[in-house]
């Protein structure tokens, strides 16, 4: 992901430097353009949203209390978002959300976080 140069991005990736993220992923009235993964409450996170009113295929935001949201097809909305970063939004990449299996044991998808490539 190419971070956003803010205080939010930062501290995200703070965070994921220091332990890796299984988030459950969530989608918003069965939204074929985004998902959502929520952070667990422990960690604080800074905020400076503003309302967004387009998002395209790869942008990532920050949405309080501590979820983030990707967008994987380009959407009209009406959010107060933070960006934090974004994709590129290869064939690939649109393929790896959309298929994302679910986890064994875990009962739902799930997306790992982490700062190891």
């Amino acid at each position: 992901m190419h971070l956003e140069d803010n205080s939010t991005a930062a501290a995200i990736a703070g965070y994921v430097g220091t332990t890796e993220w299984r988030l459950p992923v969530y989608s918003f009235d069965e939204s074929d353009v985004m998902e959502y993964y929520n952070i667990p409450s422990r960690y604080e996170i800074p905020s400076n949203g503003a309302v967004v009113t387009e998002a395209h295929a790869g942008d990532v935001f920050y949405s309080e209390p501590n979820r983030i949201v990707l967008y994987y097809h380009d959407a009209q909305i009406n959010e107060e978002y933070t960006k934090i970063g974004t994709f590129d939004a290869t064939d690939e990449f649109v393929s790896a959300v959309e298929n994302n299996p679910v986890l064994e044991g875990w009962g739902n998808q799930i997306v790992r976080i982490s700062d190891k490539a």
